[in-house]
């Protein structure tokens, strides 16, 4: 296999535009674990990452684009991963993710430092191992100074990437990383170190999402000082765990959605319900109303008739009483 030295960027007009628009484009603020606002970059716990995604339905949805396999190029040329995810809804935005294994902090040092100690000294003693993955800033202009200043020289060994129609999510690449920790907890140099879970990652990603395009840029991957390092070979077994927690995923997000559908069905009953014993009471108090109303129209025209009754008895009395004094005068 062929490598080269780096990349090859042919220009186009889209990448152009992007590069000036991108800095006008805000992050999103509603994928939390994903996309992070601007600030130091923050270290997390693969596990945590898991279920920080469990959180928020968008999180979960963003899709892995793209990944670069990168390399240290000094000291112990430690190796980890970029991951690309775009935003499930805003099309334009892309977080980008650094993903590695280290040591768990010692009293003597940093996580790095205490992987480094396991290189130099094999007779160490298997140490807890921690998969991290940090959220960055999205912007191009900033990733390479953040992985110089994180990771020191480093240089790029491949990047693949996955067509639109078959991309991982972040829930699927979260499930496949707490496979890796539950497989491996401890770091081991001859075994389970940052280059066994570089590769196992990038591999595993590989064989479970066959739709890709892969580019070897530079040789080194596995290597340490230009020899190769002796590591586990965990990618089919990985497979057929990740695939087994998949499915234990998917059927119990199917039992959450059927329990939803059947609450939204209740509520929507309870809705309907409602609404219909609502409609009764206002066609009742309508009915009351124009009953009442009908009262008060029949009442009235009692009342006319009964006024009517009497200004016409009252009228008759003098009429009579007229009548009676007309009489009364002719007799004399």
């Amino acid at each position: 296999m062929a490598f080269k030295s780096k990349s090859v960027k042919r220009f186009s007009i889209r990448n152009f535009l992007a590069a000036i628009l991108h800095p006008f484009m805000s992050s999103p603020t509603d994928a939390p674990g994903v996309f992070t606002p601007a600030g130091k970059p923050s270290h997390i716990d693969v596990g945590l990452w898991h279920s920080l995604l469990f959180t928020s339905e968008l999180s979960a949805q963003c899709k892995l684009k793209r990944m670069v396999y990168g390399k240290c190029t000094i000291e112990f040329e430690h190796e980890f991963l970029l991951l690309y995810f775009r935003h499930p809804t805003q099309h334009h935005a892309v977080a980008i993710l650094t993903l590695e294994r280290t040591c768990a902090e010692n009293t003597t040092g940093s996580s790095r430092s205490a992987g480094q100690a396991v290189i130099v000294s094999p007779s160490v003693s298997p140490i807890t191992a921690q998969d991290t993955i940090t959220p960055t800033t999205s912007s191009s202009f900033t990733i390479d100074s953040y992985v110089t200043q994180e990771f020191g020289p480093h240089k790029y060994l491949f990047e693949l990437d996955f067509p639109a129609s078959a991309r991982p999510s972040a829930m699927q690449v979260s499930i496949l990383l707490c496979v890796l920790s539950k497989h491996s907890p401890m770091y081991e140099l001859l075994q389970y170190q940052c280059y066994w879970y570089a590769y196992t990652v990038w591999e595993a990603l590989k064989k479970l999402f066959p739709e890709h395009v892969e580019r070897p840029l530079n040789e080194g991957r596995s290597r340490f000082k230009g020899q190769p390092i002796k590591k586990a070979e965990s990618v089919n077994t990985v497979c057929e765990q990740y695939r087994a927690e998949w499915a234990r995923f998917e059927e119990a997000a199917g039992e959450r959605r059927r329990a939803k559908e059947e609450e939204e069905r209740r509520r929507k009953a309870d809705e309907e319900r409602r609404q219909r014993e609502e409609a009764e009471w206002r066609a009742d108090e309508e009915r009351r109303q124009r009953e009442e109303a009908e009262w008060r129209a029949d009442e009235e025209r009692r009342q006319r008739e009964g006024a009517a009754r009497e200004h016409e008895a009252e009228m008759n009395r003098m009429r009579a009483r007229m009548a009676e004094l007309e009489r009364r005068a002719a007799g004399y």
